[in-house]
């Protein structure tokens, strides 16, 4: 056996110059990556001497490096067992077969003489069947005069991106939805991604700060951002990673221009507020609750050592944010928005960031997950998304001397909380 096992991949590009041409076999030209032992048709013989440059789209960097001197075959197959064979062999690390057996299984194979050579083989007429339990269309071959090694042969598909998801997730449903996320920092970046991720059309993002050398730590974006508002950076990023959804950036401190805030939420399904301090979350609280959307907020309290995600929905049933700081400390537990910022409004600015970054990315996962989830149940009608409760504390790093909800002593634990009915006083949920 030879000491590597290149892996040769074709752009959906060159499979269908294949397929077209009206040759039983031609010539490929490959691109060599050594650095990853990697091969790249990225020409193909069409016709009898003429060679068709291959599409490698711009965004395949690594497939369109490397250097243009390898040289292979393609040959189009009727009705044989070579697929299967070839099947066979690959479950079976190392084993080959002979070159003269191949040659009559393969007519029109080129002799390799002293080198290896790649072929790819071409079979249109692979039964459904087969296909079902993994045997392919197409099939790459390792060849020497004395053997012939299956190959990792690895296409393009014709859907890619989250269309492949589709019949598997509703993401026909989330795409028609739409989610604003205030506070795109470490939590909020990693729930915008996870929106993106989970099929979501269209994201308002809200964050009046820019990127400084602190926050690439816990941030989705890195250095390459820096000094840029959170907001192009993050809508810029998402064009290049999700380019079929939709986003809006908006510059926007929540408190001083809470009036320019209200008008957006009338656009959009559904909120989730990352944002530090108690004044944004107040407020986001409040809009939210006037303009009838349920809202998710999530923090990290005490230090990093728990989380913090509640969601907030608009009806009789369940209180606003003030309600639920107000049960809890009538019921003794921590002022949670004390340990996000103190003393709010008085000069002080909110404690540093303590948590490590794969936690805060958690929670905004968790955040992103519990958005969601509500909007599959209550717009879509998808009662498997129903969440267990209203509040969820998370155990990140967790020392377990917080009063209930927040007395989480194991990691990775998740307590499920109902939340309290609006308070008859409530400015918010009773203006």
């Amino acid at each position: 056996m030879p000491n590597h096992d290149p892996y040769v991949l074709m752009t959906s590009d060159a499979k269908s110059k294949i397929s077209d041409s009206k040759l039983i076999r031609g010539a490929l030209a490959l691109r060599c990556v050594p650095a990853d032992d990697m091969y790249v048709v990225h020409a193909v013989e069409t016709a009898k001497g003429i060679r068709q440059q291959v599409v490698i789209d711009r965004q395949y960097t690594t497939l369109r490096s490397g250097d243009n001197n390898a040289v292979g075959q393609w040959i189009r197959l009727s009705e044989n067992d070579a697929h299967i064979h070839h099947f066979s062999l690959a479950s079976r690390p190392g084993t080959a077969i002979g070159f003269d057996a191949f040659r009559r299984m393969v007519p029109g194979v080129m002799d390799p003489g002293n080198t290896l050579n790649i072929v790819v083989t071409h079979d249109p007429s692979i039964p459904s069947e087969l296909k079902e339990v993994g045997i392919t269309e197409f099939v790459g071959w390792l060849i020497s005069r004395d053997q012939v090694y299956p190959l990792q042969l690895e296409i393009e598909p014709d859907e890619i991106g989250l269309g492949q998801l589709s019949g598997k997730w509703p993401i026909e449903l989330l795409a028609t939805n739409s989610v604003m996320v205030v506070g795109c920092g470490s939590i909020g970046s990693s729930a915008i991604e996870s929106l993106a991720g989970y099929g979501v059309g269209r994201v308002e993002l809200v964050d009046p700060d820019r990127l400084l050398w602190h926050n690439t730590l816990r941030h989705i974006l890195g250095p390459e951002s820096v000094g840029r508002f959170k907001v192009a950076a993050m809508e810029d990023y998402l064009a290049k990673r999700w380019p079929s959804q939709q986003v809006a950036a908006h510059r926007l401190n929540v408190v001083n221009q809470a009036h320019y805030l209200a008008p957006l939420l009338k656009g959009v399904d559904m909120v989730i507020c990352a944002a530090d301090g108690i004044g944004p979350r107040r407020v986001v609280s409040h809009l939210a609750r006037h303009a009838k959307k349920p809202l998710v907020m999530a923090c990290v309290l005490d230090g990093g050592a728990v989380g913090e995600i509640v969601r907030l929905r608009p009806t009789p049933r369940f209180g606003c944010l003030l309600c639920l700081r107000r049960h809890l400390s009538d019921h003794g537990a921590m002022d949670a928005e004390a340990d996000q910022e103190l003393g709010y409004g008085t000069g002080h600015v909110h404690r540093p960031m303590t948590a490590v970054p794969p936690d805060l990315r958690y929670i905004g996962t968790l955040a992103a997950k519990m958005a969601v989830a509500t909007l599959l149940e209550s717009i879509h009608g998808d009662h498997t998304q129903q969440l267990p409760g209203e509040l969820a504390t998370v155990g990140l790093r967790p020392i377990g001397d917080l009063s209930a909800p927040f007395d989480i002593s194991r990691a990775c634990d998740i307590r499920w909380s109902s939340l309290p009915e609006p308070r008859p006083s409530c400015p918010t949920c009773f203006p």
